[in-house]
């Protein structure tokens, strides 16, 4: 298992987010809205294909370990 700040999920989340703050902040999309959520989920499926590890504290890391945080040995 792998702690939050590992994710590429997580990243990938964090610089949309990041995006959206600065199109507000300049007033306009830099493209149609519609399709940057598509993206958006588009990419988010693909990272999570490429994915097999669980991050510390999520439901799936409980179902391995048994306790939330734990390492498995």
């Amino acid at each position: 298992m792998k702690n939050w700040w590992m994710s590429k999920t997580v990243w990938l989340n964090v610089l949309a987010g990041l995006v959206a703050i600065v199109q507000a902040l300049q007033g306009q999309p830099w493209i149609n809205p519609e399709i940057q959520v598509f993206i958006l989920a588009v990419l988010n499926a693909l990272v999570r294909l490429l994915t097999n590890t669980a991050i510390t504290g999520t439901p799936a890391a409980k179902a391995v370990t048994g306790t939330p945080g734990a390492k498995k040995k």
